[in-house]
């Protein structure tokens, strides 16, 4: 392999683009594992015309939408950056396509001497794929309290019972705020970097319940991390499940429970169905009034 002269952190975006593709293209021809024999360890390289192409196209992009942000310098970028980058695709991309570009983006990073922020993106790798699109249909729980009570740890049924009474991701169950004296819940920086405002004027019993569980949930976070209790959250609902004999769609299925209960509620209250249906668009973060009527019919 050519050796490249090394990259200043101050550098240009355009010319960390432009340095990126003289380095990963090197590994075009080459076997990935003469790679991994000679260095010993996973290949930095890109090894063919294909990957190349998508991956540098997503670099390409990441350093437009950076451009845009008035972010001109590579010692300028911050992970959050990145973050809401990806988050900005969540709307319309899969979970499949977003961990495509979270693996562009760690690649083009590790080549351009930004280890730091290639290793949050693979700490927060899951959480960043499941705000995708998923491939296929959430389905409610016919009977959510039943599953929520299956689950094995206290902490499980924490994050299952706020994201069926807040419709949260699961991404976002750990950004969750309240607000005691509006009696509202703030989901920051939610998918496409919205922040979420849900106002539980008419629900004050739910609201007591969340300002509880939120206070769990900090209590648990204290002695492990996020990113092993939500791993592990995901192995206990799916076998919660199945011992209570639903269908496994993934956590999201709350997420329809939230839309559907709500939808019932807002209409008890007077509202037409559309009416309602506009409220909770709002309140679960979609641009479209589709999505939530989609969601009604889970």
């Amino acid at each position: 392999m050519r050796s490249l002269r090394g990259i200043k952190r101050n550098s240009g975006l355009t010319y960390a683009l432009k340095y990126a593709a003289k380095v990963l293209k090197q590994g075009i021809g080459i076997s990935k594992h003469s790679v991994y024999r000679s260095m010993g360890g996973k290949s930095p390289l890109i090894h063919s015309y294909s990957t190349f192409n998508r991956y540098m196209g997503i670099a390409k992009e990441f350093v437009n939408w950076a451009k845009e942000q008035g972010i001109n310098r590579l010692d300028k970028v911050q992970y959050d950056h990145v973050r809401d980058f990806l988050l900005s695709k969540a709307e319309y991309c899969s979970m499949k396509t977003l961990k495509v570009n979270a693996s562009a983006l760690r690649k083009f990073f590790n080549t351009v001497g930004r280890a730091d922020i290639s290793a949050r993106i693979k700490e927060e790798y899951q959480e960043i794929y499941s705000q995708g699109r998923s491939p296929s249909r959430a389905l409610a729980f016919a009977h959510p309290d039943r599953v929520i009570s299956l689950l094995k740890e206290d902490v499980h049924k924490v994050i299952a019972e706020l994201q069926l009474l807040t419709g949260a991701r699961i991404g976002d169950v750990k950004k969750i705020q309240v607000l005691p004296e509006e009696k509202k819940v703030i989901i920051p920086k939610s998918k496409g970097g919205r922040t979420r405002e849900i106002d539980y004027s008419d629900r004050p019993e739910k609201f007591e319940r969340i300002k509880e569980l939120v206070e769990r949930l900090n209590e648990h976070l204290k002695s492990s991390s996020w990113s092993s209790v939500r791993e592990n959250y995901y192995k206990d609902l799916r076998q919660a499940v199945l011992r209570s004999g639903e269908i496994y769609t993934g956590s999201h299925a709350f997420r329809v429970n939230y839309v559907k209960e709500r939808l019932q509620e807002l209409k008890s209250q007077g509202y037409s169905e559309r009416e309602a249906l506009q409220k909770i668009e709002y309140e679960i973060g979609h641009s479209r009034i589709e999505m939530s009527a989609y969601y009604s019919r889970g």
